[in-house]
């Protein structure tokens, strides 16, 4: 299994970052062979053409991360893969998949994690995971399936020449039996994330209520100095203490050990072609 680091910028590459301590406890020793640069999330975040070109220049192998756009952001995209060579670019939008295709063939195609359509609400869905030793088989496997399971979806991401996914670890376990079919799988720690949205929270700040959470809002990457952390307190389960964190436009959760020892079971069977370590909330700017 492959192992690949979420960088901020060159120097990551150079002086890459070290696991948290329990990412060692239940993976062991841990080396990087690839580099994943990029945003999943938001736009405004895309990397300058500069930062791109010096992660590039630093001889990694190197995840180009995209995410849903706008036609603005198409055009950015669009001059910034002319700057990669040999390079993975992970697509969570289909637009930018008709574009490597149509412009940029040399480039390998990745399916992100935000195309795929699972149940991962942890104030839901770790209720499941508790109780998964008494739940029916059947209603588990379900819970733990995605448009991934389709037959008809795989042919067409083969089609498209998409041979690679990316997934969330998510609480009541995820389904990857897809993955017979020759399709390799990704997934990320410790962060998963819930939702995300074209509104964002953050850059509504400095706002009048009525003012506040419009799409396409000006963007001063807020994001950046701004984190929320919510608790399910009220809830009338078990995961009173559960928490999801809140950066900028998108929901995140981190994993709990009992999920992280789930991850590595299923990575020792070899299911999991390769895991990508974000150190922190993976909305980074360059």
């Amino acid at each position: 299994m492959e192992w690949s680091l979420h960088i901020r910028d060159s120097n990551d590459v150079r002086n890459p970052a070290a696991p948290a301590p329990e990412i060692a406890r239940h993976f062991g020793a841990v080396r990087f062979t690839r580099f994943a640069f990029g945003t999943e999330f938001c736009e405004n975040l895309l990397p300058s053409e500069d930062a791109l070109r010096d992660v590039a220049r630093a001889g990694a192998r190197l995840t180009f991360l995209t995410p849903y756009v706008s036609d603005r952001g198409v055009a950015r995209l669009r001059r910034l893969f002319t700057l990669l060579e040999d390079a993975e670019v992970v697509f969570n939008d289909w637009g930018v998949l008709r574009l490597l295709r149509a412009e940029f063939p040399h480039l390998t195609p990745v399916q992100g994690r935000l195309l795929n359509k699972s149940l991962r609400d942890p104030r839901v869905t770790s209720i499941y995971a508790e109780t998964a030793a008494s739940a029916p088989e059947p209603a588990l496997r379900v819970l733990q399936r995605s448009n991934l399971d389709n037959t008809s979806y795989l042919a067409l991401l083969e089609r498209y020449g998409v041979r690679a996914v990316e997934m969330d670890n998510l609480p009541q376990g995820t389904d990857t039996s897809f993955a017979s079919n020759g399709i390799l799988v990704s997934m990320y720690v410790p962060f998963g994330f819930i939702s995300t949205s074209r509104v964002c929270m953050a850059a509504g700040l400095h706002y009048r209520a009525r003012d506040k959470f419009q799409p396409g809002a000006p963007c001063r990457h807020e994001c950046q100095t701004h984190q929320l952390e919510y608790a399910y307190s009220n809830s009338p389960f078990s995961n009173r203490d559960q928490k999801f964190l809140l950066k900028g436009n998108t929901y995140f959760y981190r994993h709990t050990d009992a999920m992280l020892a789930w991850l590595a079971a299923e990575a020792s069977k070899g299911r999991i072609a390769r895991l990508i370590y974000q150190p922190s909330l993976p909305m980074y700017f360059s």
